[in-house]
């Protein structure tokens, strides 16, 4: 639990699923800074991997100094070249984007994500409690979708007490209430899964019980999608080294961070059920190009 805040107004602004997308982070903390002025900016994990600019987001995550948890691959990638780590991720020409990026980070980085808690819970004065955490409780490889299991997803968090559970993971805006919570997801800075690519993030207003025929104070979330110059991303994959390294893996997140398809994950999820594939990448892709795209996506 963070210290108890005390604060006159309250707006908090949360952030995630940064996935090392620069230019995305920069256009939404310009953004942030001049249009919503929060009182306190959270971070909801992913904050590296699948894009070039790992080690340059840590430093300007550093320097802000907001608290985080961590997301799935802030944990798989700080838990390489280490005992910790479990197959199928020893497996680096498997995982070829994640083992190019722990390679990009210094030991420091690396320190700071293995020191990243995985939830978080956020206690402001007179305000309602907040839980953080990346995905569902005890497995942050998964998270709350729009189209979720009501009933599910209650049982899920049934020991939580706190009434608003921001969580992230899916890459994909949520504002939903079961079972008595509030269920939010700001959507993501880097990878957006809304064929939309612009960078997403959430801000919480404070309201007194007066506001929205609601009794006590509440918090009003209203979601933002911030425009950035995509344009900068191709050179940029290339440049780095990291399509050297991982070839057509590494052109799915380009084309993610370029439409706002959920390349990224679709692929992964697909070559977990496709055993023949998964001792040659190149050929994964192809194939699952083959079969899937917009339309017709192995994730359903």
């Amino acid at each position: 639990m963070i210290p108890l805040l005390r604060l006159s107004r309250l707006r908090l602004a949360f952030l995630g699923d940064i996935h090392g997308n620069l230019p995305a982070l920069e256009a939404a903390l310009i953004h942030l800074d001049e249009t919503q002025s929060p009182d306190a900016v959270y971070l909801l994990g992913d904050l590296v991997n699948r894009c070039p600019w790992n080690a340059e987001v840590m430093d300007l995550l550093g320097e802000r100094g907001w608290p985080s948890i961590y997301g799935n691959h802030d944990l798989i990638i700080s838990r390489l070249h280490t005992p910790e780590i479990r197959p199928p991720f020893d497996e680096r020409s498997r995982f070829p984007v994640m083992y190019w990026t722990w390679d990009h980070l210094t030991a420091e980085q690396i320190a700071t994500l293995q020191a990243l808690p995985a939830e978080m819970t956020v206690t402001l004065d007179g305000a309602p409690p907040i839980r953080l955490l990346h995905g569902l409780p005890g497995d942050t490889f998964v998270g709350v979708y729009p189209e979720s299991d009501a009933a599910e997803i209650a049982r899920k968090f049934a020991a939580y007490t706190e009434p608003v559970i921001i969580g992230g993971h899916t890459h994909r805006p949520l504002d939903r209430q079961i079972g008595g919570k509030h269920f939010l997801n700001p959507g993501s800075i880097g990878l957006p899964y809304n064929s939309d690519p612009r960078a997403e993030y959430l801000t919480l207003d404070l309201l007194p019980g007066t506001e929205n025929g609601i009794v006590g104070p509440h918090w009003q979330p209203t979601f933002h999608r911030i425009e950035y110059d995509t344009s900068l991303v191709p050179a940029a994959f290339e440049a780095s080294g990291m399509l050297a390294e991982a070839g057509p893996v590494a052109q799915l997140y380009l084309a993610t961070v370029l439409n706002g398809e959920p390349w990224a994950s679709d692929f992964g999820y697909w070559l977990g059920r496709q055993p023949a594939y998964q001792n040659d990448i190149d050929a994964a892709v192809e194939e699952y190009l083959r079969r899937h795209g917009p339309g017709r996506w192995a994730f359903v």
